[in-house]
């Protein structure tokens, strides 16, 4: 139901503001990964590959579009993915999107979030924010997710905390976690971005002969860094590291470009 709920609202948006004229701002980014993992004779290494459209035919709309390709130990996998931001008025604007995967144990058979910001403020600069996600796997598995937080708009930096609560399924086993993300630089130049999250990854594994309930700590360090070569041109890349206690650690590196027309 709540997943209805959420596409339905994404595509009624969409289809009520796009109409049928591509004129407007337009960008396309492409871009590619490669993630090393320990123990590697476990794991191995993780390399992705993506594009993603985004158009804005309105002031107060811009919608995205975009595919991904996985290449994994467990197997290739492909995910397509789309959405929109939309302002309903000076003080409320949304982020909606969705995502369809292939079958894969480590992509999800679907996943929709939605977000409302609420701009707050004489200058409109602090933004708290309201979201739901709900995920459904290709097993039994599905989440909702619960995030609340929210963002410090300041000349040339902001500031964005969200604290999310994470209910799995079977077992309504709820977990929590934390991120704190520090922006810095303007557009047309760069923006160097300081991300850094903690908490649990936890549900029931329902692969044992008598399924128990896991929990396993989680730390994700990542700086990105998008800089404009001319005024409608650029790049973009990352370095992050992942710790999953008891389970693996991870060493990523991102890279690729993006068009503005």
């Amino acid at each position: 139901m709540i997943a209805r709920i959420l596409l339905g609202s994404l595509i009624f948006v969409i289809l009520t503001e796009l109409g049928f004229s591509l004129d407007g701002y337009k960008r396309v980014e492409m871009g590619a990964s490669y993630e090393a993992l320990s123990p590697k004779s476990i794991y191995g290494s993780w390399k992705t590959g993506g594009f993603t459209f985004f158009h804005k035919p309105k002031p107060d709309f811009t919608y995205f579009i975009g595919g991904y390709s996985f290449s994994r130990k467990e197997g290739e996998a492909a995910l397509l993915w789309g959405g929109a931001y939309k302002d309903w008025t000076d003080w409320l604007y949304t982020y909606s999107s969705f995502s369809f995967g292939t079958k894969s144990v480590y992509i999800p058979k679907y996943r929709l979030d939605h977000e409302f910001n609420f701009k707050i403020g004489e200058r409109r600069n602090l933004v708290p924010s309201l979201g739901l996600s709900y995920i459904k796997y290709h097993d039994v598995h599905k989440d909702l997710v619960i995030g609340l937080g929210f963002t410090y708009y300041q000349e040339g930096w902001n500031f964005t905390y969200r604290h999310f609560i994470n209910r799995s399924e079977p077992g309504n086993v709820v977990s929590s976690s934390d991120l704190l993300s520090l922006g810095i630089g303007r557009e047309k130049h760069h923006w160097t971005y300081l991300d850094f999250s903690f908490g649990k990854q936890a549900y029931l594994a329902t692969y044992l002969a008598n399924p128990q309930e896991v929990r396993q700590n989680s730390l994700y360090v990542a700086i990105k860094h998008r800089h404009w070569i001319t005024n409608d041109l650029g790049i973009f890349g990352d370095v992050s590291y992942f710790k999953l206690k008891g389970g693996y650690e991870k060493y990523g590196i991102g890279f690729g470009f993006f068009k503005e027309f």
